[in-house]
């Protein structure tokens, strides 16, 4: 509910702005009353926007897991305007003619006959007012989902530097005299054809890239960063590997190992991984963010 109200308020910020500077519907003419004529539309115009905003978000976004897509922000205001043009239209006819006539059906009829051509013609008044609504409420979105990034960035970041603090401090307390180390179990990933495998210790992977059939493992080996490419799919890698530790897919052709992941950066679309002392980049969809979050929360 907040967010429609705030949105109905903003568009009618604009309405408001636009009539009184523009002045359409004869208001540049009026001698009295000019000023309570602005705002007995504005009025007007918050009561339609707000009814055909709640309509529109209430069939638009219910249900719906993506509630910050782009394509049900689409949908969600063109639905709006297409409930609210004639809506408003009609209220603003009926308003203009109690207001200059006395009496409210006067603009309803030509004649004795009656006639939408008043209607018609408010609507189009109407349908521009929207156009710059529109362009607005797009730009609105667009910074929202800016600022939205960013702080899903900023806040990722943090669990990374929180998560390399704890590492070296886990590192530091091993080598230490007293400390017992326990050796780390092996896996096998084995692929089709002739010296297809490869037999390591899960936590020097540093990621793993899906190439169809195919799929890179990078690892480290002897404090060298090597690349073993086996004909396996990624659904099999991620079969072998689960369970371990600290590696995610963040990609549907990426699976990595957030030890060796220190910042994220956003791209457009999703965001992307900075690996230590490597220049490969990561890619991850804004699907798997989750998934990455919560691999990193403590």
């Amino acid at each position: 509910m907040k967010t429609i109200f705030t949105t109905t308020l903003r568009s009618t910020f604009w309405v408001l702005l636009f009539l009184s500077l523009i002045q359409p519907f004869g208001i540049d003419k009026l001698e009295e009353g000019r000023i309570l004529f602005i705002l007995g539309q504005t009025t007007i115009s918050f009561v339609a926007i707000f009814i055909s905003y709640t309509i529109a978000y209430m069939v638009v976004r219910r249900g719906r897991d993506d509630q910050n897509s782009l394509r049900l922000f689409l949908l969600e205001t063109l639905l709006m305007f297409a409930l609210s043009i004639p809506m408003l239209g009609a209220m603003l006819l009926t308003f203009n003619a109690w207001f200059n006539t006395g009496n409210m059906w006067s603009y309803w009829f030509y004649g004795d006959r009656f006639s939408l051509h008043g209607f018609g013609v408010m609507c189009v008044y109407v349908s521009c007012i929207s156009f710059f609504i529109f362009l607005f409420s797009c730009f609105q979105y667009r910074n929202a989902k800016l600022r939205s990034e960013l702080d899903e960035v900023k806040a990722i970041n943090r669990m990374l530097e929180q998560r390399q603090e704890r590492l070296e401090k886990e590192e530091t307390a091993e080598v230490m005299p007293d400390a017992e180390t326990v050796p780390e179990n092996t896996i096998t990933i084995t692929g089709q054809g002739q010296d297809a495998t490869l037999t390591l210790c899960p936590s020097k992977i540093i990621y793993v890239e899906s190439m169809a059939n195919y799929a890179d493992i990078c690892y480290i080996h002897d404090n060298e960063i090597c690349h073993k490419t086996l004909r396996i799919t990624l659904k099999q890698i991620r079969e072998t590997l689960e369970g371990v530790e600290g590696i995610v897919q963040c990609h549907r052709a990426f699976l990595v190992n957030i030890n060796f992941v220190v910042a994220m950066t956003s791209k457009n679309p999703g965001y992307e991984l900075q690996l230590f002392g490597m220049d490969k980049q990561i890619p991850v969809s804004r699907s798997n963010t989750d998934a990455l979050k919560a691999i990193l929360t403590p």
